[in-house]
């Protein structure tokens, strides 16, 4: 293990040991019919919903895209900040009282960094990719740099920075530092579960839009959380589902693939675990709760060379066993950097390889170098 490697892994551990302290305030009480709860959620959530397609999984309409400049971007781009109604409908019909009250969440939102015309023309035939930030972000000042936009649009990328729901924007007002993403993921597997359909549901709507204006095609980049719901939703709608929100390429960057595994390992030494297990809740319960989003569930609907996996060998928030799981799942080998979670030394060889990958499938746009 090198001292990269090492360093970067002591920082992850800080950052999870401080996430549970701040955390365990609101901690919640377990029902003691909370395993009786949790096998009938699963059961209803797995009857019918894990082929394709899937009712969990409805196919969204062309979006009603309300665009706002927000100044000149990198290398000539327009910024445009997007908004449009989520029109997603739970498919629990208990998940209404959870979701309908944050009315923040409500509106789906998007920064586009485009060389077209933000003034509601048709944007050039360039490719986009979708970037989706980590658990807790949303702030789109950071998204721009975690994802480096300019080295993409110099590519000949556009780029759309998707907020996912109960995150930034979409998170309820709060004078908590935690705010955004304290409801999603959550210990609340309606909440859970519906808020990866509404992340999918809202994300083909934007795919939809952005071929609407032109994008010759729609890729999607995402990071921790974000890596999940890359991988979900290159399980639901692939390249050749264009006309119902379908992505060209997927990378998933420090993914987890597990919500289960993750909520169960990152509390082992939690009192809340300790207390769902005395009521008889275990890991595998879990995974059969969170089976109709969970990547692993799933067959991709991409080819394996329109897929990527980059992972931090230091990474102990989301940890490599995840990245190797859908590496496997996938058929694809990794591109390895050695960094953490947080501190991603070494990651920009990681990301010139997933770019010449793009440009070996013509995936990218004209203002390419190899």
């Amino acid at each position: 293990m090198s001292i990269f490697t090492k360093a970067s892994a002591a920082i992850d551990r800080s950052v999870i040991r401080l996430m549970e302290r701040q955390m365990a305030p609101r901690a919640p009480k377990i029902d003691p019919d909370a395993r009786s709860r949790l096998v009938e959620l699963a059961a209803a959530y797995g009857a019918g919903t894990l082929g394709h397609p899937s009712p969990f999984f409805p196919t969204p309409e062309l979006p009603d895209v309300t665009l706002r400049s927000h100044g000149d971007g990198p290398l000539g781009t327009q910024i445009v900040d997007l908004t449009y109604p989520s029109t997603y409908v739970p498919f629990h019909p208990k998940a209404r009282e959870l979701l309908d009250p944050v009315t923040e969440n409500a509106v789906a939102h998007a920064r586009w960094w485009t060389s077209g015309s933000s003034k509601g023309g048709p944007s050039q035939r360039r490719p986009t990719i979708v970037f989706l930030h980590g658990w807790g972000g949303g702030n789109q000042w950071m998204t721009a740099r975690t994802f480096v936009v300019p080295y993409w649009l110099r590519h000949g990328f556009d780029v759309a920075a998707f907020v996912l729901p109960f995150h930034g924007a979409r998170a309820p007002e709060s004078r908590s530092p935690m705010r955004s993403g304290a409801l999603f993921p959550s210990p609340n597997p309606l909440r859970t579960n519906e808020g990866f359909g509404q992340a999918i549901h809202d994300l083909r709507a934007l795919a939809l839009w952005l071929r609407h204006r032109g994008a010759s095609s729609v890729g999607v980049m995402g990071m921790s959380l974000g890596g999940y719901t890359t991988a979900l939703w290159a399980s639901i709608a692939g390249h050749e589902e264009a006309a119902i929100g379908g992505v060209d390429f997927a990378v998933a960057m420090i993914p987890a693939v597990s919500m289960a595994r993750l909520m169960w390992r990152h509390g082992e030494a939690n009192p809340t675990r300790r207390r769902a297990a005395s009521a008889g809740i275990t890991e595998e319960l879990l995974e059969e709760t969170f089976a109709v989003h969970a990547p692993l569930t799933r067959v991709a609907r991409l080819p394996r060379e329109r897929l990527a996996v980059i992972a931090g060998r230091g990474d102990r928030i989301t940890p490599p066993d995840q990245a190797e799981a859908l590496a496997a799942h996938w058929g694809v080998p990794i591109s390895w950097f050695e960094g953490g979670h947080l501190a991603q030394v070494g990651r920009g060889d990681a990301l010139r390889d997933v770019r010449r990958q793009l440009g070996t499938l013509g995936l990218v746009g004209r203002d390419f170098r190899s």
